[in-house]
C-alpha cells in the first residue's frame, strides 16, 4: 500500500509539473502574438523657423555715399494718397526756389534722378500733412540753388495748379553721408536732400538738407 501511495503521489507531481509547463509555454506564445505587440508612437517632429533669418533692409538703412541720395531711406508713415505715376521724368509738380523754377518729376529711381529732381513716393505730395521729401543732384539742373537757400526763405512747390508755400526752418549740412538721417517731423513739411559739398570732383561725401514748414 506504501509503494502505491508513494508511486500515486510522484505521479500527481509528474501531472502537476508537466501542466506548470504547458502553462508556461502557452502564456509565452500568447505575449509574442499580436496582443502584446507594442505599437511605438511616431516621433513628434521639432519645429522648424519658416521665416528667412535674412534681416531685411531696414527703412532707416544708412544712404549709401553715392551720386544719387535716393536709396533706401523712407518716411516711416503712410501716405494719404497714391498718385498715378508719370514716367520718363516728366514733371509732376514744380518747385520755385529764389528765383529759380524746378521740375520735380514722380520716383527716385537712378534714370529718373539723371533728368531731373524726383519725388519720394513714400512719402506724401505738397500741401498734405506730412513729409514731402525731394531728392536731386548738387548741379544747376538740380538742386545746386539749395546752397544759397537760408533759414526763413520760401519754397513754394506747385501741384495740379494749386500753390503751396513752405518758409525754410533748418539748413543742414553733413560732412559724411553714414551720418545722415531723414528727420522725423510733425505737421506738414517739405525735405529736400542733395549731396554736399556742392563744389566737388566726383561722389560727394556728405549731404545737404533743407527742411521747409507749410505757412499757413
Amino acid at each position: 500500500m506504501k509503494s502505491q501511495t508513494t508511486k500515486r503521489a510522484a505521479l500527481i507531481a509528474a501531472l502537476s509539473i508537466l501542466a506548470a509547463i504547458i502553462g508556461i509555454a502557452l502564456s509565452m506564445q500568447h505575449e509574442n502574438g499580436d496582443v502584446f505587440v507594442e505599437i511605438k508612437p511616431m516621433p513628434t517632429p521639432k519645429a522648424t523657423n519658416m521665416i528667412s533669418s535674412t534681416p531685411l533692409p531696414s527703412p532707416a538703412a544708412v544712404l549709401q555715399s553715392s551720386p544719387t541720395p535716393e536709396v533706401t531711406l523712407q518716411p516711416v508713415y503712410t501716405p494719404t494718397a497714391t498718385p498715378a505715376p508719370v514716367q520718363g521724368g516728366k514733371t509732376f509738380f514744380t518747385l520755385s526756389i529764389l528765383n529759380d523754377t524746378i521740375s520735380v518729376a514722380y520716383g527716385v529711381e537712378e534714370s529718373t534722378l539723371k533728368k531731373t529732381p524726383g519725388w519720394l513716393t513714400t512719402s506724401v505730395l505738397p500741401g498734405e500733412n506730412g513729409m514731402c521729401v525731394i531728392y536731386g543732384h548738387r548741379n544747376r539742373n538740380h538742386l545746386k540753388i539749395l546752397e544759397k537757400v537760408t533759414v526763413g526763405d520760401t519754397i513754394t512747390a506747385t501741384k495740379d495748379g494749386i500753390a503751396y508755400t513752405y518758409a525754410v526752418s533748418d539748413v543742414a549740412i553733413y560732412e559724411s553721408t553714414s551720418d545722415w538721417r531723414l528727420p522725423t517731423l510733425d505737421g506738414s513739411t517739405l525735405v529736400l536732400v542733395t549731396c554736399h559739398p556742392f563744389r566737388y570732383s566726383g561722389h560727394a561725401p556728405g549731404k545737404y538738407m533743407v527742411i521747409a514748414r507749410l505757412v499757413g
